[in-house]
């Protein structure tokens, strides 16, 4: 692989990983204003008289976060994934080699090891080229948390199973733990890519979302005077 051919594959994997994590920060913060939402729906007694509206927020919250998480681990070729950057990074591992990669890092953290031990979460130790044994490791195990979401999008949400009644179901517990999962993976990758450690792929949002909620939604008609 020629030097030009690397620079390329790494500009394609950095918009990737950059497009992987506006969707997912874009799950993850669904996920925190579901949240939010159940909370006050919970602790306010008056909005409680009728369960539609709160049931609907929820399918349609539940709909969408799945759609989203099988989006990020799509198989198909066609597609920008979580699944199918690994599976590139896999058939190319000249690109990222141990020498290009500690040498993003600063020199103390190269001397004190740091660098190649961030290496070695991908390679063998000293090695410098990218291990598919680890890499598909990390395939199988999207597959395995992502596989109920997956199934309820392609039979509930995507198509009319016949067999609906007999499928499982995935939980908040179950999402919450797959948006978890994917978060962790994403940011193993974007170091790996970018070079550079993030905390969460969630974005910090510089407005409160809330304050909409401070007001009332419908304008009630004033009472008529007694004189009228």
């Amino acid at each position: 692989m020629t030097e030009q051919e690397k620079v390329e594959f790494r500009q394609k994997w950095k918009k990737w990983i950059d497009k992987i994590g506006q969707d997912l920060g874009d799950l993850l913060i669904s996920q925190d204003t579901f949240k939010e939402v159940a909370q006050i729906v919970a602790s306010n007694k008056q909005i409680q008289s009728s369960p539609f509206f709160f049931t609907w927020i929820q399918n349609n919250y539940m709909d969408s976060i799945v759609v989203g998480l099988a989006r990020l681990n799509d198989h198909d070729s066609r597609t920008i994934s979580l699944h199918n950057l690994i599976k590139e990074i896999i058939k190319n591992p000249e690109a990222i080699t141990r020498d290009y990669f500690v040498s993003r890092y600063k020199k103390w953290m190269q001397d004190r090891g740091i660098a190649d031990n961030d290496f070695d979460k991908f390679a063998e130790k000293g090695n410098q080229y990218i291990s598919s044994i680890k890499l598909d490791k990390d395939i199988k195990h999207l597959d395995k948390e992502t596989q109920l979401i997956k199934n309820f999008r392609d039979q509930w949400v995507a198509h009319l199973d016949v067999n609906q009644a007999t499928k499982q179901l995935p939980t908040h517990n179950d999402v919450e733990e797959a948006l978890e999962f994917l978060d962790e993976i994403f940011r193993r990758y974007y170091m790996l890519i970018d070079g550079a450690g993030i905390g969460t792929a969630k974005p910090a949002l510089a407005f409160d979302w809330k304050e909409s909620l401070t007001h009332p939604w419908i304008e009630m008609p004033e009472e008529e005077s007694d004189e009228n």
